[in-house]
């Protein structure tokens, strides 16, 4: 059944034939909002095509590409280094002893 969802075109970007799924899909493999993979298409970070239909579909393997960098920025923006914590207890003073 999952091929029935799945279109296969040729991607000018990855220079290859690969499957091409629909944006309900895409935000469902990818775990984002609607609107974020429109941002992503409009920068071009993933790859897209529209049908004659005028329908979106998305290239699955620009999606795996994608969201490996997404994790691997979101790793390292949110996680702060433990030793800037430790030096902003020390420069507020903010120890509390028991």
């Amino acid at each position: 059944m999952a091929s029935l969802l799945m279109a296969s075109f040729y991607c000018e970007h990855c220079q290859k034939e690969t499957h091409f799924l629909p944006i309900q899909f895409a935000v469902a493999i990818t775990g984002v909002s609607r609107s974020t993979v429109y941002y992503w298409m409009d920068r071009r970070w993933i790859h897209w095509r529209e049908l004659p239909s005028r329908r979106r579909v998305i290239c699955k393997e620009s999606l795996s590409h994608r969201a490996r960098h997404e994790v691997s920025f979101h790793l390292e923006t949110i996680r702060p280094k433990v030793s800037d914590f430790v030096q902003s207890r020390k420069l507020t003073g903010s120890q509390k002893t028991y």
